[in-house]
C-alpha cells in the first residue's frame, strides 16, 4: 500500500569501491537517494459540507 513506499532508496548504480576491505571498514552500504515513487506523507483529502452549521452546542432549556 501507499504506507509501505519508503521515502528513500539505495541508489542502484552505486558500486562498491573496489579498496573497499569489509574487515576493516565494516559492510559496505551503497548511498541513499530520495524515492521517486514516494509522494510525501498520506494524508485524507477533505471536502466542503454546504450543510456544516458549525461545531455543536447543547440548548440551554429552563428547568422546570
Amino acid at each position: 500500500g501507499y504506507d509501505d513506499v519508503p521515502p528513500t532508496v539505495a541508489d542502484p548504480e552505486a558500486s562498491k569501491p573496489e579498496d573497499w576491505d569489509d574487515d576493516e571498514d565494516g559492510d559496505w552500504e551503497p548511498p541513499m537517494i530520495d524515492n521517486p515513487e514516494y509522494k510525501g506523507a498520506w494524508e485524507q483529502k477533505t471536502i466542503d459540507n454546504p450543510a456544516y452549521k458549525g461545531a455543536w452546542a447543547a440548548p440551554e432549556i429552563p428547568n422546570p
